[in-house]
């Protein structure tokens, strides 16, 4: 199995959020070791032949990544606590721009319980591309607009993993608070929330 067959399993089952890259590095080993632990295997973070025949036992079964319940040190004290499929600091929820610390606002609650829900809903992982932007990085952007409703925290661009655009677009629209959505291409999705 090559190291991008490897980080494309590993990122299906939704252990792996980086790029697929062919690079075992850090990132990869960190889900390597996730997952190890998850199937009860030896934990090294090295993805030789059992870890190898796990992923692919794991993929087959659907055996995705489930969140591990947060110990009292882990909570906020906010709805973050409550939320069950993302966390504040995953790739895709800050801006990315580097310069304006990542949260010039915050994702709304509403947002982030509409993301749950529709995660849930898919029973497959769920990849946010982007959610909070500064008006820097909004400007940059080919397509966005001034008003764009990811300025106020209140509008996230993702796929779900295996599907098209089309599918998710059906699943979204049929959540009642969803203020719009559209496909972005073949497979992002764009929705956003009052």
């Amino acid at each position: 199995m090559t190291a991008k067959q490897k980080q494309c399993l590993l990122a299906y089952l939704d252990y792996y959020h980086g790029a697929i890259d062919s690079s075992i590095g850090p990132q990869t080993r960190a889900a390597v070791l996730e997952f190890q632990r998850a199937e009860g295997l030896t934990a090294d973070g090295s993805p030789g032949p059992l870890t190898q025949a796990a992923l692919l036992d794991a993929v087959a079964a659907g055996r995705f990544r489930v969140e591990d319940a947060r110990t009292p040190e882990e909570t906020t004290g906010t709805f973050w606590d409550e939320i069950k499929y993302f966390t504040r600091d995953e790739p895709g929820i800050a801006c990315p721009c580097g310069r304006c610390g990542g949260f010039p606002v915050e994702p709304t609650e509403r947002l982030m319980r509409l993301a749950d829900r529709v995660r849930e809903a898919a029973g497959a992982p769920m990849c946010p591309s982007s959610t909070v932007r500064c008006h820097a990085h909004n400007d940059e952007l080919s397509g966005s607009t001034p008003n764009s409703r990811h300025l106020s925290g209140k509008a996230m661009d993702f796929c779900i993993r295996g599907w098209g655009a089309d599918r998710t677009l059906a699943l979204v629209r049929q959540q009642p608070e969803v203020r719009y959505a559209y496909a972005i291409n073949g497979s992002y999705v764009h929705m956003d929330v009052e």
